[in-house]
């Protein structure tokens, strides 16, 4: 569908700056972060409706998604641009100017070009993704305070027992409470969650963090473009002709998604005779324990493209399905 309008939106946590592109020039806007504003917005504005709008925003954390979900309930078409694209044109421009309203011109601009992913309602749906992601939090922090706690303990310095006691009852707590949400968000397996559970690496709460990160897997064009958005591919740079890419990871996307996968890795490479026959062939090869495992979080993505897409389970490579390599 081809779009008349392109409204750009540059969110902060009690505002919003709004660019309408369309073919009578630029127009520029700002409203407080409420509903009944936007509601407003809209009613002043009734050349702009679905059919001939797209819309357009930063991830900006939690901030965006408000304003996301008022859109997509109106029945627009919405694209999400990532942080790291936006800060890099900045940069490529010669003053680097950065205020709310250029940047809502910029989201506009990018938008038009074909920037951004696209969002949808189903993003919103059950809270599995924020428990599973909130049970990481709590088992990142009750990690690091049991090491802290172990520091004191080494030292055995006085008068610190009871505070000991206390942090280690805060610790269990923690992870209770974290369990708890794990149970919570895997209480009912979607199909997608089972089918990622097939492929060795992956268990019950690795397979529902995979899940739920990916999202719609028809989204991507090929297993390629699902490495990009894992933020598992290397940078690249060009200088004349030449061209090469940097050893480092993008880092785009999830690093929720980019932790499961190195996790799953790594109980991959010892128990999977393929991947762990490619450990230790790149381990002859001189690279790294975290490289080698970049790589099989490569090689899991492609099983994980090949398992949604055929919509059935994982089997060896040498049963059924020819999966792509990366």
């Amino acid at each position: 569908m081809d779009y008349t309008s392109i409204l750009g939106i540059d969110v902060a946590s009690s505002k919003l700056d709004l660019c309408l592109k369309n073919e009578k020039g630029l127009e520029y806007d700002q409203l407080d972060y409420t509903g009944d504003a936007l509601e407003s917005f809209l009613g002043n504005h009734p050349e702009i409706n679905p059919t001939n709008c797209l819309v357009g925003m930063e991830s900006t954390g939690d901030y965006h998604l408000k304003v996301l979900k008022f859109f997509l309930e109106k029945g627009f078409l919405v694209k999400v641009l990532n942080p790291i694209l936006t800060k890099q044109y900045t940069r490529t421009t010669i003053r680097g100017t950065k205020t709310d309203k250029k940047d809502s011109e910029l989201i506009c601009k990018l938008i038009s070009e074909g920037e951004g992913e696209l969002a949808f309602l189903s993003d919103f749906s059950g809270n599995s993704k924020e428990f599973l992601r909130l049970s990481n939090t709590l088992t990142k922090y009750a990690s690091g305070l049991k090491q802290r706690v172990q520091s004191v303990e080494r030292k055995s310095l006085p008068e610190t027992e009871k505070i000991v006691e206390h942090l280690k009852e805060v610790i269990n707590s923690l992870e209770k409470l974290s369990h708890s949400l794990v149970d919570k968000a895997t209480a009912k397996r979607s199909q997608n969650e089972e089918l990622i559970d097939s492929i060795p690496g992956f268990a019950l709460k690795l397979s529902a963090i995979v899940s739920w990160e990916i999202g719609d897997i028809h989204q991507f064009r090929n297993a390629k473009s699902l490495v990009a958005y894992a933020g598992l591919d290397p940078r690249i740079k060009q200088s004349g002709n030449k061209l090469h890419t940097t050893g480092r990871l993008t880092k785009r996307g999830s690093p929720h998604l980019r932790t499961a996968l190195f996790l799953a890795a790594n109980v991959a490479h010892q128990y999977d005779p393929e991947l762990k026959e490619y450990y230790y062939k790149k381990k002859s090869e001189n690279r790294t324990h975290k490289e080698i495992l970049c790589m099989i979080s490569r090689k899991l993505l492609a099983r994980i493209y090949a398992v949604l897409k055929e919509q059935r389970p994982y089997l060896k490579k040498d049963e059924s399905i020819n999966y792509p390599q990366i």
